[in-house]
């Protein structure tokens, strides 16, 4: 197969990076156009990049032979059913959609279509995380430990920080733990959303194995802060998805591992970078092979619903911790 004809529907802030992304694959694919219900901004990015701007999402979906699907989460299904029955492969940005059922009816479509339904859980292309199954093979995990927090940002409207960050570690979990999950406690609390969207949440779970796992998310700490730790019976790991570096802590002394060589143990701690590869690029690069080669993503479409299906029980979790609250606080206040 040739290049791809592709185009993005959506260009907010993160269908901006889509855009330049695939401006910058132009050897595996061509930027056909964008498609977004701002007509100025739609205007002023396709004017920039020297791309057509469709006048609506079916003329757009009429000439491309995938699509990334960047717009609200409540707008994915309707817009990834459309494409699906048109034949088109498509990437969805995280959350895959706003109900378990609708995930459901997409990856139903998809098998029937035959088509790529891939789940934009860019974290999964981190170069340092992409290391982890080579460190973890051979490891006994006791316990893992995720924060993902950050200040506040007021754009951020439809969605609480469950599926606004902590998703991503959810599916991260699910990628090296993927045991069940046998218990789960969660808290959190509504700090700046004017809509009642909780901006701060702890979840801790309990997998098969006796695995403890525990998620943190804030989008309200004044400093960004993106952490992985895991617990083993023989070392400590710890993953700064930021920095892209990844400390091994062994008994008796320590290793680190680049992205270009294998660890080994050291008398020291080392701070080792791995690639400086862009995790968005190396994810639409994955979706334009798969599409090129007819193999299955990293990130399918049932990888998108099983973490929302974990993220919306930890929301339930959450409700009955604020509705507990509210009561208290209620029977104090007579």
């Amino acid at each position: 197969m040739g290049k791809v004809k592709v185009g993005v529907i959506g260009v907010g802030n993160m269908g901006r990076h889509h855009v330049k992304s695939y401006a910058a694959l132009k050897h595996i694919c061509d930027l056909m156009g964008i498609y977004d219900i701002d007509d100025k901004r739609s205007s002023d990015i396709a004017r920039g990049y020297g791309i057509e701007e469709f006048s609506t999402l079916e003329e757009l979906i009429e000439n491309v032979d995938a699509v990334s699907i960047v717009t609200p989460t409540t707008t994915h299904y309707e817009i990834a059913r459309k494409a699906l029955e048109k034949g088109l492969d498509v990437l969805i940005e995280k959350p895959i959609t706003s109900t378990v059922e609708e995930a459901q009816k997409l990856l139903k479509l998809a098998k029937q279509k035959e088509r790529i339904l891939q789940v934009g859980h860019i974290e999964r292309f981190n170069p340092a995380v992409m290391e982890l199954p080579k460190i973890l093979r051979e490891q006994r995990i006791i316990a893992v430990s995720m924060d993902r927090m950050g200040p506040f940002d007021p754009r951020i409207e439809d969605t609480d920080v469950v599926q606004d960050l902590m998703i991503h570690d959810i599916d991260i979990m699910r990628s090296i733990l993927p045991q069940t999950v046998k218990k789960m406690q969660s808290f959190g609390r509504v700090i700046r959303s004017s809509n009642g969207h909780v901006d701060f949440a702890v979840a801790n779970l309990l997998l098969e194995d006796n695995i403890i796992v525990s998620l943190t998310a804030s989008r309200v700490t004044n400093k960004k802060v993106r952490r992985l730790t895991i617990t083993t019976m023989a070392a400590y790991i710890e993953l700064d998805y930021l920095e892209r570096r990844i400390t091994i802590s062994h008994k008796g002394g320590y290793a680190s591992l680049d992205h270009f060589s294998e660890y080994h143990q050291e008398n020291k701690v080392e701070r080792v970078f791995s690639s400086d590869e862009e995790p968005l690029r190396n994810q639409l690069a994955h979706f334009i092979g798969c599409i090129q080669e007819g193999t299955k993503p990293i990130i399918t479409g049932n990888d998108g619903l099983e973490a929302l299906r974990i993220s919306m029980d930890i929301q339930k979790n959450i409700k009955k911790t604020l509705a507990y609250k509210t009561r208290d606080e209620e029977a104090l206040s007579r």
